[in-house]
């Protein structure tokens, strides 16, 4: 019931009309009238408790809906089936007719029998057949079949009203009213629905039908045993290994806390089980004051007697979630790949990789990212690339959900410290995965990625951050960060840079060849990758020359010069070929900046296709010869 003046408004002192939240009501009436139309600062405290326990309250009344159907249809089922043999087996409780004439047959032969010899005496009166009682198996038959009937009627009853029950539980507590209104009628329900134990009631259904089906075993049984002893050998073991198999069913979340299987009558054994131990051990501990035992038999006895209390306590599904979070974090690993082996969209994929970085921040379960991921590192690293393949290909994702999907890959990686392979290299240096080298936060987590084993790895992630810088666009603050470690140079000097044209990426075009210069001199057999290289420069070197700062220019052809001398060095055969590499791709740059007749090249142009034969001879490359070319200022050397 709701508390009288629970809602009810203010009245004015002059008995005129109440005016509250822009509502006007007549004298004594209660703003509830109108809930519809007004809104309280407690409504959404109270939307909140009425949004979650609406969810649970649907969930049980479909539980409740649930078994009511299956117990009506095994009702139904059941039901036919002992109706069937119980309209047989009551005949035996009434007296035949055919017993009566088979008594009147039986005289009047007597007496034909009887004529044929000298003298027969008629009686006065025939007897009567003897009076007729049912044999006691025939009254226990359909004691018990009848009262099995019954039972299992009264369950359908029951299970009918059980959903009548859930329909009006649902309609009450979700009606539309406000949210303190509702939330208060739901509230009373719902401490009525614990008070009357309808939980029970819901699970008392199952068992009661359950034991009418027992019950008809029992009745048939006896009705077997009085006509067919093979037939009764037959079907009491079947209804032997039934119970036997009920009984185990029934004791099994006993033994095995994880067992999917359970009776009505599991919660019952439970508490009778717990309770026998409990008190057995209890009197095992006593004895121990008597020294029978040694001391760790004693202990075990201890250790045992709290155990079985404890869940005596807690009940058997408490215990089993208790048992559950006390496990190793393996059985967390075990659920996390079910979930990612049955990820097919992309969309879940994306979903599954933004969550890889919350499992190594986890308070809850410590160490379940390296648990998870170091079995797995393969079978994830592989699902992360085709991921990004499909996004990087695809014409249906926007950009900046590419860019999104590329900021979710790049952290998923950087939590797990997947091993950038080589073939994650060769998407990244084949430009195939755009959306990557579009994002700084790519270019800081190849950064910080260290490869003291793996020098080739190395020098491929210094040549995706150099590609990073030469794609951005917007010069934030992590990308300050990400180009002024790499160039080694300071912020001030970046935005002096940027002040200046493209002198910021002349500047990592500049670090990129010396990187792969100085790089390759050191590694005897890296000179026959030369796509990565290949790939590099193009990306770096697409850059108006033109406007950059005078000293960046300066060491560009410094650095073009001692790469030439040594691409035209015979003896430095190995070097040849990396020299004329780097030289073809960046040649562009170079012409842009000697436009004259006396420094311009004569072997090629900015026409020429780069497959031309003439781009693969040394001696097509010519030395920078002009005088303020040379200097350049020990500053931007060093930072260089």
């Amino acid at each position: 019931m709701m508390p009288q003046g629970a809602d009810a408004g203010p009245e004015s002192s002059g008995g005129g009309p109440v005016e509250e939240s822009g509502q006007t009501y007549p004298p004594g009436q209660s703003r509830v009238q109108d809930e519809s139309n007004y809104t309280d600062g407690s409504g959404p405290l109270f939307s909140m408790y009425t949004e979650r326990t609406g969810e649970e309250d649907r969930k049980m009344t479909e539980n409740w809906k649930a078994d009511a159907d299956g117990i009506l249809v095994f009702t139904g089922l059941f039901s036919a089936a002992v109706a069937s043999l119980a309209a047989v087996s009551v005949q035996g409780l009434q007296p035949s007719s055919q017993d009566a004439s088979a008594f009147y047959l039986a005289n009047i032969y007597q007496l034909l029998a009887d004529a044929n010899g000298s003298h027969v005496s008629i009686p006065p009166t025939l007897s009567n057949p003897f009076p007729f009682s049912p044999p006691s198996h025939a009254v226990w038959v359909n004691s018990l079949w009848f009262l099995s009937l019954a039972m299992s009627l009264t369950c359908a009853l029951l299970a009918t009203l059980l959903q009548q029950w859930a329909r009006r539980f649902i309609r009450t507590t979700q009606s539309r009213h406000s949210p303190h209104t509702q939330a208060r009628i739901r509230a009373f329900f719902a401490e009525g629905v614990e008070r009357l134990h309808l939980p029970l009631a819901v699970e008392a259904l199952p068992t009661l039908l359950h034991i009418s089906l027992f019950v008809f075993f029992v009745g048939l049984l006896i009705f077997l045993f009085n006509i067919n002893h093979t037939v009764f050998s037959v079907v009491a073991w079947w209804i032997g290994l039934c119970i036997a198999g009920y009984a185990c069913i029934t004791l099994m979340p006993m033994f095995r806390h994880d067992s999917p299987y359970y009776a009505p009558p599991s919660s019952s054994a439970w508490f009778i089980v717990t309770s026998t131990l409990f008190v057995l051990f209890r009197i095992f501990q006593w004895l121990t004051v008597f020294r029978w035992l040694n001391g760790a038999i004693t202990a075990r006895f201890e250790r045992l007697k709290d155990q079985y209390h404890q869940w005596f306590s807690q009940g058997m599904e408490k215990t089993t979630e208790k048992s559950a979070l006390n496990l190793p974090s393996d059985i967390d690993c075990r659920a996390l790949m079910w979930t990612f082996d049955r990820l097919e969209e992309d969309h879940e994929l994306e979903r599954f990789f933004r969550g890889i970085p919350g499992l190594f921040s986890s308070r809850v379960i410590k160490d379940l990212g390296d648990a998870f991921i170091k079995p797995n590192e393969k079978k994830l690293l592989r699902a992360l690339i085709g991921f990004m393949d499909r996004t990087s290909s695809s014409n249906l994702v926007k950009k900046a959900a590419k860019q999104d999907r590329a900021i979710v890959c790049v952290k998923a990686m950087d939590a797990a410290s997947f091993p950038i392979n080589r073939e994650i290299f060769d998407h990244l240096l084949s430009q195939e995965w755009g959306a990557l080298l579009d994002s700084v936060e790519f270019g800081l987590f190849m950064r910080k990625k260290v490869y003291p084993d793996d020098p080739l790895a190395s020098h491929y992630s210094q040549m995706a951050v150099s590609m990073v810088i030469a794609r951005a666009r917007e010069y934030d603050v992590r990308w300050f960060e990400l180009a002024s470690g790499q160039l080694n140079v300071s912020r001030s000097v970046l935005r002096n840079y940027l002040a200046h044209g493209d002198s910021v990426l002349l500047a990592n075009l500049v670090h990129t060849m010396r990187h792969i210069f100085e790089t390759y001199q050191g590694q005897d057999a890296w000179h026959r990758r030369a796509d990565s290289r290949s790939e590099t420069l193009e990306s770096a070197s697409h850059l108006n020359v033109q406007d950059t700062l005078p000293e960046l220019q300066h060491g560009f052809c410094a650095l073009w010069n001692e790469i030439t001398a040594m691409a035209q060095n015979r003896r430095a055969s190995r070097m040849q070929q990396v020299g004329v590499n780097i030289l073809r791709n960046v040649r562009n740059v170079y012409i842009t900046l000697h436009q004259g007749p006396d420094a311009a090249p004569t072997a090629f142009s900015a026409s020429t296709d780069v497959s031309d034969p003439i781009l693969g001879q040394p001696s097509s490359y010519p030395l920078c010869n002009i005088a303020t070319h040379r200097p350049v200022p020990p500053d931007s050397t060093s930072a260089l």
